[in-house]
């Protein structure tokens, strides 16, 4: 899943990780709402189809790497 040999590079989690990051660059506020990044997300790559589930897993992969963190309000909170 994070580097597969079986399906499109675009559905990798490093690509998909790196689009995400792109986004959060790009806002102006530290934190977002999951569902908005997710719908950003879907309009910035409409050639990728992936479903929620799926995107919650690129997540998981930033929170990992220390790329992200989850707010008590359960709000994605960037940290970079």
């Amino acid at each position: 899943m994070i580097i597969p040999t079986d399906t499109p590079p675009e559905r990798s989690m490093y690509v998909i990780g790196a689009s995400v990051v792109g986004i959060l660059k790009k806002e102006k506020a530290k934190t977002i709402d999951p569902d908005i990044l997710y719908k950003k997300f879907i309009k910035n790559n409409p050639h990728v189809k992936i479903t929620y589930n799926y995107f919650l897993y690129a997540l998981d992969w930033l929170f990992i790497l220390g790329l992200v963190e989850l707010t008590p309000q359960a709000m994605i909170k960037r940290c970079f």
